[in-house]
């Protein structure tokens, strides 16, 4: 008996093959998206932990902030600190580098020059492996040889190996592309993507001291801590051993988990998973809605079967058993595609998050738990929805279940309705609408199932808008009304009468110049200090001064002007005050750490938290009245930035030219590589729409074949049937974009307020729905809804309109 019923549930699933496969398509997009985005949270997962493992990557880092000491006096320090396992003295200078390119014009960018001990296997902390070309090794010591960082060297596709030029004029090989845990993502001052301007250059300490001019110097500690230490009695017990051996230097302490490379990548994949969890229950609903819809109607297409083996005595249980049956054989095939296209997916986004982000180990196993969980989710689908309806239509009087001889639910439903509503236009414009209504429950599951995915779309649509939104209000706020504006930094802090700081200042390549003052400052607070990058500048500059939304510049108190989600953050405004670590000059090669209150005078509309700024006049604070270590400027008539880069490049003391532009037009065609990532979960969005508006036409064709076949034998031509098809589903499609609206930005509206602050606390991205945009993507969503019935036309072409008419008598 079981052998019989499994092959009349195979007639049944080969007579209804094309809502069997359809149906099947769509929970295996949503299964497989769902399975293909989680792994690749596993494997990232997987990942960061053999990638730092591999690559020792420090528990604690302390940087003099300005200052230089004797090579061995941070490691001796250390070294008489308990819960230290291991130190690496290193010299961490800024410069600039030409980096050739065979056949084309060379990359000129800033650049840091990060000297580490090479002595035996290299580094043991923050290790420094080698990615593409060859790899640094003692015999480099004191070479001019380095390696580049792998995130610059892949954005500007330079080669395995080359030369470059660095800052006053000193020619280097770089034998390899690299990469190192404090890089493996770049965020320079705030800005994500960051290796597009920034050329993190590595070699041996001895090189580093004689390109920067610093021989046996230091200004750079990394530390691995021992299991069960306390990073806070470290800092100050290595804080205080400094102070005891040289007095007036401080450190200024980063722990790991407040880097912003080890956030970035790792507290990435648990906000991504959330997102993906929020994702796959629309997906899930949306697939189940229309199972559950399509199964449905499948099953109540044979409710006149169903009346006759009831009326034959047939029990229950075994006339159920035959469209449950197709339910499962809906679910496994579902489950088959749905592995195909998890691993798709997951290979595809695995890809590109690879190339944005390089670790030494990427590790993507299978996973079987995952994908299991998934598949049992899209089998049980298409098996529940097949009993729901089986469980109504064996309840029926099998008189009713036989009399009823086709499904088309006249004058039910909502219709009534419809008549009294004075609708313009014949029969045949009201006939959309009167479809629609007289089976309500059908119509709703249908739009439901369009609105889940619809809102996914939307979703996409929203967030990327906000993320350019935020770009843009970062680069009207930085560029103002000079965006050729750049800034030369230099080497050190010189007094304003400096010929270094002359040279700069009253060079012809410039036009305007200011004089600014550039140090770090952290703000503590519960949990993770609130890194700032300060700027003392010019309140009163005509070049440019940052805008404000809340508060004054005011020259002649010391205070500070907070980006607005810093403020928001530390819940202040102006008139509050913060308690600031920063440090403080002592010496001319000393910096002391010292907490500093500073009045909240301004709160500024930048998307980046770490901007702050003051007014020169007040660098004291920092021990810095008179000096500077920055000039603001822009290029003088005639000039370019380029230009200006190159004329300035051997000028004594210059480190870095950085024009404004060139940072945010990084960070867009940046931001515009990765929205790739999103066009693969989009594509299966608007393929899984097609799905449910082509298998709910293909089902509506099959339910109404009497009513096409009436309407062709009165002379009906098959393009007025067709437009009332395509009426009937840019109705539904529109409905369900009606309800997609709310939903989608609701969702983008969590990931912003919610998600977005966990996995990259440092920017602020408003809400911004173009409204445009919106309607344009659904237009064509609906578009593509309501011209799905075309699909059916052959089916109509071809249609026997006296058979049908018999049959269904």
């Amino acid at each position: 008996m079981l052998r019989l019923r499994l092959r009349w549930a195979l007639r049944d699933a080969r007579a209804q093959w094309v809502p069997v496969v359809a149906i099947a398509l769509m929970i295996a997009i949503g299964t497989g998206l769902y399975a293909g985005l989680s792994s690749l949270t596993e494997w990232r997962i997987a990942s960061n932990e053999a990638s730092l493992d591999v690559a020792r990557m420090h528990d604690l880092r302390g940087s003099l902030g300005g200052g230089y000491l004797p090579e061995g006096a941070l490691a001796g320090a250390a070294a008489r600190v308990d819960g230290v396992a291991y130190v690496e003295e290193r010299l961490v200078v800024p410069t600039q580098a030409d980096v050739a390119v065979p056949g084309g014009e060379s990359v000129f960018v800033p650049a840091r020059l990060v000297g580490v001990d090479l002595s035996g296997d290299g580094p043991d902390v923050d290790r420094v492996i080698a990615y593409a070309g060859g790899a640094l090794s003692a015999a480099d010591a004191g070479e001019p040889v380095v390696a580049l960082e792998r995130n610059f060297a892949a954005y500007h596709e330079l080669a395995e190996t080359g030369d470059l030029t660095l800052a006053g004029g000193a020619s280097a090989r770089y034998v390899g592309h690299a990469v190192s845990p404090e890089y493996y993502v770049i965020i320079e001052d705030g800005n994500f993507l960051g290796q597009a301007n920034l050329a993190v250059l590595f070699t041996s300490i001895e090189t580093a001291q004689a390109l920067a001019g610093r021989p046996g110097q230091v200004n750079d500690v990394v530390l691995i801590l021992e299991e069960g230490a306390d990073a806070g009695a470290v800092e100050d017990a290595l804080a205080a051993a400094v102070e005891e051996r040289h007095p007036g230097s401080g450190l200024q302490f980063t722990r790991k988990e407040n880097d912003p490379s080890y956030l970035a990548f790792t507290n990435d994949p648990e906000g991504d998973q959330q997102f993906y969890n929020v994702f796959a229950v629309l997906l899930f609903a949306g697939a189940a809605f229309a199972a559950l819809n399509l199964v449905t109607r499948m099953v109540e297409a044979r409710r006149r079967e169903i009346g006759v083996l009831m009326a034959l005595g047939v029990r229950p249980l075994s006339i159920a058993a035959r469209p449950v049956l197709v339910g499962v054989q809906i679910g496994a095939l579902g489950v088959v595609f749905g592995v195909g296209v998890g691993l798709l997916v997951g290979n595809a986004m695995g890809g590109v998050i690879e190339e944005f982000m390089p670790l030494p180990v990427f590790e993507t196993p299978f996973q079987t738990g995952l994908f299991a969980r998934a598949a049992a989710i899209g089998f049980l689908v298409p098996v529940l929805a097949a009993v729901w309806p089986v469980h109504r239509a064996v309840r029926v009087v099998p008189v009713e279940a036989i009399r009823t001889g086709h499904l088309a639910a006249r004058g039910g439903g909502l219709a009534p309705l419809a008549s009294r509503i004075p609708l313009p236009g014949g029969s045949f414009a009201r006939m959309p609408l009167r479809n629609l209504l007289r089976a309500p429950r059908r119509t709703l599951l249908t739009a439901l199932a369009l609105t889940a995915v619809l809102a996914m779309m939307l979703t996409f649509v929203v967030m990327v808008n906000s993320f350019l939104v935020a770009l843009a209000d970062g680069d009207e706020e930085l560029l103002g009304d000079a965006p050729d504006r750049l800034i030369v930094d230099l080497d050190g802090y010189y007094p304003a009468g400096a010929p270094e700081l002359s040279a700069v200042a009253g060079s012809a390549l410039l036009g305007a110049a200011e004089l600014e003052v550039s140090t770090r400052a952290a703000i503590p607070r519960d949990g993770d200090p609130l890194l700032l990058l300060l700027r003392f500048i010019d309140f009163e500059s005509e070049l440019w001064r940052p805008s404000v939304v809340d508060g004054a510049l005011d020259v002649d108190r010391p205070g500070v002007v907070l980006a607005r989600k810093a403020a928001e953050d530390l819940n202040v405004g102006p008139g509050d005050s913060v308690e600031a670590l920063l440090p403080v000059r002592t010496s001319e090669d000393a910096f002391a750490v010292a907490t500093v209150s500073l009045e909240v005078l301004a709160v500024h509309p930048h998307p980046i938290r770490n901007f702050a700024y003051a007014d020169i006049r007040h660098a004291g604070i920092a021990g810095l009245e008179g000096y500077a270590n920055a000039v603001s400027a822009v290029p003088a008539a005639g000039e370019t930035l380029r230009s200006v880069k190159r004329g300035l490049f051997t000028t004594p003391g210059v480190s870095a030219v950085t024009g404004l532009s060139e940072t945010s037009e990084a960070t867009s065609d940046a931001f515009e590589q990765f929205t790739s990532v999103f066009l693969v979960i989009q594509a299966f969005i608007v393929g899984l729409a097609l799905l449910m508006a082509f298998n709910t036409a293909n089902i509506n064709a099959e339910e109404r074949a009497r009513d096409h076949a009436t309407m062709f034998a009165y002379g009906v031509p098959l393009r007025r049937v067709l437009a009332v098809f395509v009426a009937e589903g840019l109705l539904l499609g529109a409905f369900a974009a009606l309800l997609a609206v709310p939903l989608g930005v609701g969702i983008v509206l969590w990931v912003l307020r919610f998600l977005l602050p966990e996995s990259a606390p440092d920017i602020y991205v408003p809400l911004a729905v173009d409204a445009g945009e919106v309607a344009v993507a659904l237009a064509l969503a609906v578009a593509v809804i309501g011209a799905a019935p075309l699909l059916t036309v052959r089916k109509l072409r071809g249609m026997n309109v006296p058979a049908t008419l018999r049959v269904l008598e």
